[in-house]
């Protein structure tokens, strides 16, 4: 079961000029995705050495150019988190951003596929910022 939710995302620590964005939680990608199209919207792109490759998603294999550094705001919380740019065709037409479970751990996000929803940790969260960019 996808479960979809959306989240305001900023360029800046500070989170200004927010966007919404549309998340798809996936336990089974160890890495956090994000439709070029979105990124844009969000931010700066930032250009890799060379092209990162990957496999798995609509059976296939594909890569990533860029990646954009982002805030995901988590109940009252900026997170960091890095995401490789994918292009818009690779993702399903319903989400932005495909969140991996690099992303659920680090923010204590649990997954309740009977629900359809998350449930975020706020000790764990907390804790994760205790190490952060000051704004």
């Amino acid at each position: 079961m996808d479960i979809l939710k959306r989240f305001e995302v900023s360029y800046y620590p500070s989170g200004r000029e927010v966007v919404e964005l549309v998340f798809c939680f996936d336990s089974g990608s160890p890495y956090t995705f994000i439709k070029q199209t979105s990124a844009l919207r969000v931010g700066k792109l930032f250009e890799l050495a060379e092209p990162a490759p990957f496999g798995g998603l609509g059976g296939g294999n594909f890569g990533s150019k860029k990646i954009i550094h982002l805030y995901v705001k988590l109940l009252e919380f900026w997170c960091s988190q890095v995401a490789y740019v994918v292009e818009d065709n690779i993702l399903e037409k319903d989400y932005d951003v495909l969140a991996g479970h690099n992303f659920m751990q680090i923010y204590g996000i649990k997954l309740l596929p009977h629900e359809g929803d998350i449930e975020i940790d706020e000790v764990r969260l907390r804790l994760a910022q205790r190490i952060r960019y000051e704004v």
